[in-house]
């Protein structure tokens, strides 16, 4: 139950939060500490000084966690640690030492403030503890906590703190910078995403839409064949997505490895096998591949229809390439009657609108010719 509670904390709050939190009750907790040791040791004026700073600290911490103001509070913190530093130094307790020990609160500027701010405040701190040890070496020269020694322990510490929390703020605002670009890709591609589903499920009804007026005027094919090619609609836009979700590229879609398993879904959904060749070295963006496949799937799906019984005469061959600036779709199929090729062109049915549809939208435009039993067909658009 503890750990849940700490877990809890720290993932409902900001790094900024956690680390003051924390910094609160690890000082809080050595001061006391050190209060024991100076009552253990007869210091009793020390241990009334660190048991007082150890009180402040929990003080702060409660009114903290209360009030919020980061800022305001790490300002707080600091001041304490600096009125104790000086303690520390007028007692001499930690001989010549004592002079690292203030300078750890410059850590401190690096975290909570900017980076200027940081700087500005080491500076001004760096002046106040220089001055400090001129003012102490006049009035107690022999202390050898203000000797040549003590001195370079200070500078040397100062350099060390300042150059580990310039990396530190500077490491930060890098990954910072890094996470919020994340977020807002994040954030754009979830709007990307939920308006393509949007246009998707607009292309369903609009197919539903021209499927129905087909069959007010009593055209089409039976109520099965209309649910088994909707099916293959729906099927091909889902195809689309699964293929962006399982490739490393989230913008583009492998072309010749998603019309394989279209016509491969095609194929198995009537029964039937063709002899089909697809040769496609491109990839192309979501948008497009939508398009492309439902012109091959309903291509496919004609060419499957009225191969019917004489599968083994029948061939497609799918190519998708890029020349330039345009790509050019060509689907070709033998033992197709010169006579259909009228028919094709001026078809009015479901399936050759929605090719139509989708070459207009791709900017593109279709050509049909027939030679010697061989159909092909082609589409140029802007890629």
């Amino acid at each position: 139950m503890t750990m849940q509670k700490i877990h809890d904390f720290i993932s409902e709050r900001d790094h900024r939060e956690i680390m003051l939190s924390g910094l609160f009750l690890v000082t809080a907790f050595l001061l006391a500490l050190f209060a024991l040791l100076a009552l253990y040791m007869g210091h009793r004026d020390v241990f009334a000084l660190k048991l007082s700073l150890a009180g402040v600290m929990l003080l702060f911490y409660a009114l903290y966690r209360k009030l919020g103001h980061t800022t305001l509070f790490a300002v707080l913190f600091l001041l304490v640690v600096e009125f104790e530093s000086v303690s520390a130094m007028f007692g001499g307790h930690f001989y010549d030492f004592v002079t690292i020990y203030p300078f750890f609160s410059i850590l401190g500027f690096f975290f909570f403030f900017t980076l200027r701010m940081a700087l500005w405040l080491t500076l001004f701190h760096y002046v106040f503890w220089v001055a400090f040890a001129f003012f102490q070496y006049d009035i107690d020269a022999d202390n050898p906590v203000f000797h040549l020694v003590p001195l370079l322990n200070m500078v040397s510490t100062t350099l060390v703190v300042v150059l580990i929390g310039v990396l530190y703020h500077i490491s930060t605002e890098i990954t910072y910078e890094r996470l919020e670009q994340a977020n807002r890709q994040k954030a754009v591609l979830i709007k990307e995403i939920h308006h393509r589903i949007k246009n998707n499920l607009n292309k369903i009804a609009s197919m539903l839409g021209l499927q129905i007026l087909r069959l007010r005027k009593r055209q089409g094919e039976s109520p099965e064949e209309i649910l088994r090619r909707n099916k293959l609609r729906i099927e091909t836009m889902a195809m689309v997505h699964d293929a962006i979700y399982k490739a490393k590229d989230l913008e583009n879609v492998e072309a010749e490895s998603y019309l394989k398993n279209l016509t491969a879904l095609i194929a198995q959904s009537y029964g039937r096998h063709l002899s089909t060749e697809i040769h496609a070295d491109i990839s192309l963006p979501l948008d497009k591949m939508l398009k492309i496949g439902m012109i091959v799937n309903e291509l496919y799906t004609n060419t499957l229809k009225h191969a019917a019984g004489h599968e083994s005469e029948t061939m497609v061959f799918i190519s998708l390439h890029r020349y330039g600036g345009r790509c050019t779709l060509r689907y070709s199929q033998s033992g197709f009657d010169p006579a259909d090729r009228r028919k094709l062109l001026e078809g009015s049915g479901l399936g050759m609108t929605l090719v139509k549809l989708s070459a207009e939208e791709m900017d593109g435009t279709i050509d049909i010719d027939v030679k010697e039993g061989m159909l092909l067909l082609t589409i140029a658009f802007v890629c």
